[in-house]
């Protein structure tokens, strides 16, 4: 009799575990843990709320907010070493950031809102001329981008469309918005050229992977997951990385649509507090603004 329930009590067990949802996960899922933390430049100058990262080969460059200057690190061996202080007048608050391939940097300053041009070198060379535009306005900055031909994407919030820039610094084209949409807080672009928005509101990113003329829906809203995403970017293995800044936490978006998260609010190394943007180096490796703590965080995948 004992035998007989136990072995009922197997079956239904086993019915149940067939029943029950499978987590979906990419073959190509990347896990991070968490590896080392900035704190302050070559002098010991600390950080103070940096908002914006830029990574290349060879350096990694921080908006340091709070401070109203950038600092550039070299990287040595895969780590980013002393950091050199750039302090220009022409940068008052700068946020965001994107870099050339040929090492120039954009920088975003969130209260001119105004983008500079620098030179590899940190000098400033010009502003981003927002004039000549295919509909002419005022043009409310909020988000930078490149992509593999050095092209700018500028987030324009207030015209309610993406600008285009040629390396040169000229007018090429603008998507407009979608028809629908909460708050658009950033842009990401990819590397077959496809513009990635972010809604902050609805927790979905748009995309132009349809058609490169107009953004539609790419995810499903996940603002059960999402509390409120900032910044988003696109790595070249076609994966988005979006920033949820009062949820302390990356969230890692597959070209399928399935997500996971890495980190969790607090104040201990590896933990994030309002993070900003974050950036992708050639060895996947990541660098976030982690900036309510007042550092930059790096977080390397799994081997």
């Amino acid at each position: 009799m004992l035998v007989n329930n136990m072995n009922r009590f197997l079956v239904l067990l086993i019915i149940m575990l067939l029943l029950l949802p499978l987590p979906v996960f990419s073959a190509e899922e990347i896990r991070y843990k968490y590896a080392s933390s900035l704190y302050a430049d070559d002098k010991g100058v600390g950080l103070n709320q940096p908002e914006g990262v830029s990574c290349s080969k060879d350096r990694l460059v921080v908006a340091d907010t709070g401070n109203g200057r950038l600092v550039i690190y070299p990287i040595q061996a895969g780590e980013p070493r002393t950091g050199r202080e750039v302090v220009l007048p022409q940068l008052l608050y700068p946020n965001r950031l994107a870099t050339t391939s040929k090492g120039d940097l954009f920088v975003l300053d969130g209260k001119q809102r105004k983008v500079a041009r620098l030179s590899a070198d940190g000098v400033y060379k010009q502003y981003v001329d927002f004039s000549g535009l295919p509909t002419e306005g005022m043009v409310v900055p909020a988000g930078i981008s490149v992509d593999s031909a050095d092209a700018l994407y500028v987030l324009d919030i207030l015209g309610r469309r993406v600008l285009v820039f040629g390396d040169d610094g000229k007018s090429l084209r603008q998507i407009v918005f979608p028809k629908e949409y909460g708050f658009i807080s950033d842009l990401a672009v990819g590397p077959r050229g496809t513009v990635f928005l972010i809604d902050s509101v609805n927790a979905l990113v748009y995309s132009t992977t349809k058609d490169p003329a107009s953004f539609s829906p790419m995810t499903e809203k996940m603002k059960d997951d999402i509390k409120f995403a900032s910044n988003i970017t696109a790595s070249d293995k076609d994966m988005l990385y979006i920033t949820d800044q009062n949820g302390g936490s990356i969230v890692v978006v597959q070209q399928d649509g399935t997500f996971r998260k890495i980190s969790a609010m607090g104040w201990k190394e590896g933990a994030l507090r309002y993070p900003a943007q974050l950036c992708i180096d050639s060895d996947g490796d990541l660098f976030i603004a982690d900036r309510a703590n007042s550092r930059i965080q790096k977080f390397v995948p799994f081997k």
